[in-house]
């Protein structure tokens, strides 16, 4: 009898605790069934960020700034949450996200090899804050379009782009 009370306090401290935690790690609510984190970009020049999952949530900040990168790192139905190359973080409908793959440049400026080779010809250097189609991506290098320019760009002069993630 004491042992079976002692199990039943021990399982009620614990239970809690897992519930606990199995609602923290849940990231995606009704989502998209995507992994998370990944990357979208905004779907036009004027979007809204609100600091809740739904347009009763006070707007936080207004891009203007069609094709800017952002890190999904969490869904709630169709609203997703975001965080901009600076840390902001908040709640964009899917509807303003699209999936193409952009990148923005990080560095002061970046150079853009005809090659994923330090020592390949540089076919141009884009500056910071510059958008950047990514086309494919390997450990080291991602091949680009800006305008009429297409070439390969260090991965760590972007931001757009997972650490570990390859694209094809």
């Amino acid at each position: 009898m004491m042992m079976s009370r002692f199990l039943l306090v021990v399982i009620a401290m614990i239970l809690p605790l897992s519930l606990g935690l199995a609602q923290e790690n849940r990231i995606s609510v009704r989502g998209s069934n995507l992994e998370i984190p990944r990357f979208v970009t905004l779907k036009t020049n004027t979007v809204n960020m609100r600091t809740g999952p739904g347009r009763e949530y006070p707007i936080l900040w207004e891009y203007k700034r069609r094709g800017l990168p952002l890190k999904v790192i969490a869904e709630f139905d169709t609203w997703r949450k975001v965080t901009d190359h600076e840390g902001t973080t908040g709640w964009m409908h899917v509807s303003t996200l699209s999936i193409k793959r952009i990148a923005l440049v990080r560095d002061t400026t970046a150079r853009i090899h005809d090659n994923p080779e330090d020592q390949a010809q540089v076919l141009a250097v884009a500056e910071r804050g510059v958008l950047l189609e990514i086309e494919q991506c390997q450990p080291q290098w991602c091949r680009i379009t800006a305008r009429n320019v297409k070439g390969w760009i260090a991965r760590p002069s972007i931001w757009g782009v997972l650490d570990d993630e390859i694209l094809d």
